[in-house]
């Protein structure tokens, strides 16, 4: 199986059972208001399924070995580090808002604080993606199904 595969589909499975729970509390949602920690459990959720995946696909990537030949990155790569880039730009942005907001007293701190914590939680993940990525301008081509035979 290409690794590709195997992280699309580690990615597929543990947002299913999110996206479960979503839907359970939106079709019952005329019955009884959403919970007041539904929000949080969502974005704790969907950060750990990033880092999961991001762990994952090291391990993935790293058993298959490299091919000789170099490419480089494809327009749609370029693309994807333009959208990365601008993400990281506007939630700086409303996470420097947010700070002054919260400190001239217009904000609430109790629900701020948590706002702002998920913020530069994504703002920092999504950044070091984002520089890991900068920093290696050319991808190797991998050969389908080969492994490494030494693990150093």
């Amino acid at each position: 199986m290409k690794p590709k595969t195997k992280i699309l589909a580690l990615t597929f499975s543990l947002i299913l059972p999110y996206l479960a729970l979503a839907m359970y509390f939106a079709l019952r949602i005329q019955e009884h208001p959403l919970p007041a920690w539904f929000p949080y459990f969502g974005l704790s959720y969907i950060l750990g399924t990033i880092v999961v995946v991001m762990v994952f696909s090291r391990k993935i990537h790293r058993d298959v070995q490299p091919a000789t030949v170099q490419r480089p990155v494809s327009a749609l790569g370029w693309i994807g580090r333009v959208w990365v880039g601008y993400l990281v730009a506007v939630w700086a942005g409303l996470f420097l808002w947010g700070t002054y907001q919260t400190i001239s007293g217009n904000l609430e701190w109790q629900r701020a604080l948590p706002a702002g914590a998920f913020l530069l939680a994504f703002i920092g993940l999504f950044s070091w993606s984002l520089y890991k990525d900068i920093k290696r301008p050319t991808q190797r081509m991998t050969s389908t199904g080969a492994k490494t035979t030494d693990k150093t």
